[in-house]
């Protein structure tokens, strides 16, 4: 996780900054947390596989005021597609729980003003508020001009001369529970999109919630399920939408309609570009609900045709997006026996480095370990805190620590029976909170041996307070202590070298050798995952020697980490 704060107490103090110099290329997305704020600046998201939380939906911000009427460096106005705050062209980029502002202000005065250009595939909005006044949320294709207005950031996104009359478009968009507000057609373009229990608020000035300009072959635009259509205009003054070009698709399903929308619904733009039947309603509520008033041309689902129009049908293609449902992401918290490593330290390996590779396609590590920390201390440092913000229903939090609560300075220790369990509680409670799953662990064991060659443990009753705390709460328990001191048992003094940070005098990142009993080295991390992973399962260490496990198997369990990045 990257922290961006304005007072400078996370990773950056800019959300443009954070984007250029955060890594990417792994398979679990990037998660940056933006706290509150607001973010004077225009941002373009050019990453791919980005996923942005917002501390506060409300208090945290992304403001900026170009307009259409702006001159550029030509002299003449730069038109409505220069003018986005966000323009985000990364494939798979989602964001949460952030305000997105033009507040250029009156279209009447200031030209077309957008809040936010969703150009990428497979976009994801959730309790975000995009904000403005005319043409506020364009979804659709990175016009010429505006991909080189954003260089040197270039993007993957598709690139048109022009959204006119644009053959079919690849771009897909999923909003949920936003709150989007403006005026004259403040959605607008021609990509598929699907809004899902989204408030539409026209101001004052009154117009058009839509203008679509869907191509002609491409069989759906925008789709509005369980939608909530208010404002402030006078009544009758917010029409649902009219046809940018001839065969705009726009279809509301199942939304409540009050005073502010005109009863005809849709309206023609002109003598060319008038509503047809790709533009409907399904079971409307509210004041509007009437639909005898409407478009003489508007079609009126049957519940035949509504039941057809699905997120899997509309936005869902060739890969099966399915964006409705939440990727479930494990988030770890813990100490350096489970933390990343970069690079340089090479070969040392948390645990929870190699954990990625052995989960399921569509399921996702959030490695929030950092060494030194106990319990106490990734609290106090507000670590958990972080966490929580970013905790959705179906995630995992997983809670390693014990290593560092038994160290005896004040910022890090706690008693087992006392300010240990106390913090335990307070992860296990912040996970519930959240609607996630908490799973304790207990701590791997050091390689100690006695004299005779039997392992010793080591962390006194730290592990039996974890054990009784899980059956006290009714919380899963991965018993890594009493699976890893096994491990030790089996492979011996000697063996167990393999496992542990052991590197011999000349090694690139440690040329004057390392015999390290806490931390893991690279093949021992990924024994320790494996052994994790078989818990959650419900299997329990099938008592192998290292060497009884062939090379073979351990290559194959190291290479299908191809796509994460040594150190993530």
């Amino acid at each position: 996780m990257f922290v961006v704060a304005k007072d400078g107490s996370g990773d950056f103090t800019g959300i443009q900054e954070a984007i250029d110099r955060i890594p990417c290329g792994y398979r679990a997305p990037t998660l940056l947390l933006v706290r509150r704020g607001e973010y004077r600046e225009r941002v373009v998201i050019n990453r791919d596989n980005l996923r942005i939380v917002g501390e506060d939906r409300d208090a945290t911000v992304i403001a900026a005021s170009a307009c259409a009427h702006d001159k550029g460096p030509d002299g003449r106005e730069q038109g409505t597609f220069l003018t986005a705050t966000l323009l985000v062209t990364g494939r798979d980029v989602e964001i949460e729980n952030l305000t997105i502002r033009n507040d250029a202000g009156d279209g009447s005065i200031a030209g077309q003003a957008v809040a936010l250009y969703a150009a990428g595939d497979r976009g994801v909005y959730r309790n975000c508020v995009l904000d403005a006044h005319q043409d506020t949320l364009f979804c659709g294709p990175v016009m010429q001009k505006v991909e080189a207005a954003a260089a040197p950031r270039r993007s993957g996104a598709e690139c048109v001369e022009s959204v006119g009359d644009c053959p079919p478009t690849r771009g897909r968009q999923y909003f949920e529970d936003c709150f989007i507000r403006g005026d004259i057609d403040f959605i607008f373009g021609p990509y598929r999109c699907w809004f899902e229990r989204c408030t539409l608020y026209m101001r004052a000035r009154g117009g058009w919630y839509t203008a679509a300009n869907t191509p002609q072959e491409q069989p759906y635009g925008m789709v509005f399920h369980a939608c909530r259509l208010t404002g402030e205009c006078p009544e009758g003054g917010a029409y649902l939408g009219r046809p940018w070009r001839r065969f705009a698709r726009t279809v509301f399903l199942a939304c409540e309609m009050d005073g502010s929308v005109a009863p005809e619904g849709f309206a023609d733009w002109d003598g060319e570009r008038w509503v047809t039947e790709r533009c409907g309603e399904w079971r409307t509520t509210g004041a509007r609900a009437n639909l005898c008033t409407r478009h003489a041309s508007e079609r009126r689902l049957s519940d035949e045709e509504a039941a057809i129009l699905t997120p899997a049908e509309v936005i869902g293609g060739p890969d099966g997006w399915q964006p409705q449902r939440r990727t479930p992401t494990w988030f770890l918290c813990g100490d350096s026996t489970m933390a990343d490593y970069p690079p340089a330290e090479y070969p040392m390996t948390g645990w929870g480095q190699k954990l990625q590779a052995l989960l399921p396609a569509g399921e996702f590590v959030q490695n929030e370990a950092v060494n030194g920390r106990s319990s106490l201390s990734f609290i106090s440092e507000g670590r958990l805190e972080d966490v929580g913000r970013c905790l959705r229903a179906g995630d995992k939090l997983v809670i390693g620590f014990g290593h560092n609560d038994e160290k005896p300075d004040a910022a890090r220790h706690t008693d087992p029976e006392g300010s240990y369990r106390d913090c335990l509680n307070r992860y296990i409670d912040m996970a519930e909170v959240h609607g996630a799953e908490p799973v304790l662990v207990t701590s791997i064991a050091r390689r100690h041996f006695d004299a005779a060659g039997k392992p010793v443990p080591t962390h006194g009753a730290y592990p039996e307070a974890v054990r009784r705390l899980a059956g006290e709460r009714g919380v899963r328990l991965i018993d890594l202590e009493s699976a890893t001191m096994e491990m030790l048992k089996a492979a011996g003094a000697e063996g167990s070298r393999k496992i542990y940070c052991h590197v011999p005098a000349g090694s690139p990142n440690y040329p004057e050798g390392r015999a390290d009993n806490s931390h893991l080295q690279e093949g021992g991390a990924v024994r320790i995952a494996k052994l994790f992973v078989e818990g959650m399962a419900g299997r329990q260490w099938t008592g192998t020697t290292p060497e009884a496990e062939t090379e073979g198997d351990l290559t194959e369990l190291i290479g299908r980490e191809d796509d994460v990045m040594k150190g993530r």
